[in-house]
């Protein structure tokens, strides 16, 4: 779980920051979770492709669904709510655990209508806070 928990920060960072590369195995693996979510989620393959390409523009709810769901599955978010020690554990490896920590602050309890949305409004507020680095 750890593992998958590093590669779900990793894609999103990777989503974030394009300079992040993936190894071969976290590519694998992040497909399969993909894949897996994609039909527990019912998602277009046009909404797959989006998601892979990292192309977040005019996302559908599918989309945001399968977002969700990854980062459910990396453990990140449970029960729409961040779980800060992964967040910090993970996203700090990566990038320091001061900035981790503050991104996190800023991003933390953010809720929405439903669980797609919260997951999708935290990954824009992630999106948004590293960019202001």
């Amino acid at each position: 779980m750890k593992a998958f928990a590093t590669l779900a920060v990793i894609v999103c960072l990777a989503a974030l920051a394009t300079s992040l590369e993936l190894t071969d195995e976290q590519k694998a693996k992040a497909k399969v979770h993909i894949e897996e979510c994609a039909k527990q989620e019912n998602v277009p393959e046009e909404d797959v492709v989006k998601f892979r390409n990292k192309d977040i523009e005019n996302p559908s709810k599918a989309f945001k669904c399968l977002g969700t769901c990854f980062f459910e599955r990396a453990g990140t978010l449970k029960n729409d709510e961040l779980q800060d020690d992964v967040v910090i554990a993970k996203l700090g490896s990566l990038i320091g655990e001061e900035k981790a920590k503050s991104i996190l602050e800023k991003c933390k309890g953010i809720k929405a209508e439903d669980r797609c949305e919260t997951g999708y409004k935290t990954f824009q507020c992630f999106h948004a806070a590293n960019a202001a680095y």
